[in-house]
């Protein structure tokens, strides 16, 4: 399914359909090197869970910074999975920003340490699919990603009041979409 994207100018409707080009174009290299490394692993966690594809691979984008932030690097952790303090070896702690509200501080919290990225992605699919507060969510099509990341908002996810309009634009954006076809 291709999408159009439509522009109401004056006596006109203007319709662009874009082309895959223009959409490797639009993905800066850093997401363009993500995708072709690890796509195939949200691709395979869709398979088996259900969850989205665009919703895997923009929270593992957003969360690891495409690859490169301090946990992604130091932990193999790409979705920001917390860990309990009594996790020794397991755990990676640094310095973090919680939310309460729109009520932004640092604090120190602990985090899933993985041998392997793929463990990462396969964890985020059991977390998902094993906590009671996303169970509402494990039976929506799977072509549904903007109420996944609602739901998993409504879950609990993520402290960030504005994470579900973060997620939503990094599938907008770089067309997340579109990689589900």
């Amino acid at each position: 399914m291709r999408i159009l994207y439509c522009l109401l100018l004056p006596l006109t409707l203007l319709c662009l359909s874009p082309s895959s080009a223009d959409l490797d174009k639009s993905r800066p290299g850093a997401v363009t090197q993500y995708l072709n490394s690890y796509r195939y692993l949200s691709k395979q966690l869709s398979q088996s869970t259900s969850i989205p594809e665009p919703v895997i691979l923009a929270i593992a984008g957003l969360e690891s910074n495409w690859g490169k932030s301090e946990l992604a690097v130091n932990a193999n952790n790409h979705f920001g999975i917390k860990s309990k303090p009594e996790r020794p070896g397991l755990s990676y702690c640094k310095q973090t920003l919680e939310y309460e509200g729109w009520f932004v501080y640092a604090t120190v919290a602990c985090f899933r340490r993985y041998p392997l990225i793929s463990e990462s992605y396969s964890d985020f699919g059991d977390f998902i699919l094993t906590r009671e507060n996303y169970a509402h969510i494990r039976d929506l099509p799977s072509w549904n990603y903007r109420a996944w990341v609602e739901g998993l908002r409504e879950g609990g996810y993520a402290t960030d009041p504005g994470y579900t309009d973060k997620v939503l634009r990094i599938i907008w954006r770089y067309h997340l979409y579109e990689l589900a076809e």
